[in-house]
């Protein structure tokens, strides 16, 4: 087991050439969020832009897309099948906030058929069907990534939560062992696992700070933002579950244990990537 926390990595992100422009960091495709839960896909979408994504586009329900261009008009939002053909998109996050219903199954079978992406993160909603459509499409993921907490862990594994939190480290190796994908396993006690490693990572900062709605969202859109920028997807795992851990505990410090909201950890992110 390998323990680590945002002080003991040497993973920083890569410094900026001077002639730098957008295109160099990265194409990001956010695709979430039902009608009602905009919400998530939104946090997952700004985190992303303030980690620093060069380009983002927000795939959404038709009801959402007001509030992601008031919130964040540098995020180029459109309903769910709008045509991103044009756009060389190179990073998928698909799931904040998607229901487990038949529109979200088929929403994520029609982006799939839209283009060919070379990473691939996976969160919330989706992971709940995901079993059932990766064995008819796993020939579709080059670099896959799953970020479970320990109910969409059960689901991919059919397998209780119980049984997950029993065993999270057997749990985590199963699902990236049956996927061939990396997992970010979250909980207390963060859990990373490579699909071509044997070593289970560990984090040892995150407490209940975290545990309110929409964190998890706020991972995701780190963890999609510096993939897409071109960096190693282990690596990336790694640093974005220690960036988001340290926001919360910086949080805490500065505010207390009780009412994070997500929102607060995305500039926090911001700044620690940065240092």
């Amino acid at each position: 087991m390998n323990e680590f926390n945002f002080d003991s990595i040497k993973i920083k992100v890569p410094k900026r050439d001077e002639n730098s422009h957008k295109g160099d960091f990265g194409r990001l495709l956010v695709v979430g969020g039902s009608e009602g839960m905009g919400g998530a896909a939104i946090l997952s979408s700004e985190a992303a832009l303030y980690c620093g994504a060069g380009l983002i586009n927000l795939q959404t329900h038709n009801t959402n897309i007001q509030a992601s261009l008031e919130r964040n008009p540098e995020v180029m939002c459109s309903g769910i099948g709008s045509d991103l053909s044009m756009q060389k998109i190179n990073t998928l996050l698909f799931g904040p906030g998607l229901k487990n219903d038949k529109w979200a199954y088929n929403s994520f079978q029609n982006c799939l058929k839209t283009a060919n992406f070379k990473n691939v993160i996976l969160d919330a909603g989706v992971l709940n069907f995901f079993e059932d459509f990766y064995k008819k499409e796993c020939c579709k993921f080059e670099n896959l990534v799953l970020t479970p907490h320990p109910g969409e862990a059960g689901e991919l594994l059919n397998i209780s939560a119980e049984e997950v939190q029993k065993d999270r480290v057997s749990s985590i190796k199963n699902i990236a062992k049956k996927y061939n994908a990396h997992v970010i396993l979250k909980g207390n006690g963060t859990l990373i696992a490579s699909n071509d490693r044997d070593g289970i990572f560990i984090c040892s900062e995150g407490g209940p700070e975290l545990a309110s709605g929409g964190t998890g969202d706020v991972l995701a859109g780190i963890l999609s933002s510096l993939i897409a920028q071109g960096m190693g997807i282990l690596d990336s795992c790694i640093l974005a579950v220690a960036v988001h851990s340290r926001a919360g505990k910086i949080f805490k410090q500065d505010t207390g244990e009780i009412g994070l909201n997500a929102s607060s950890l995305i500039s926090i992110s911001r700044d620690l990537l940065n240092e």
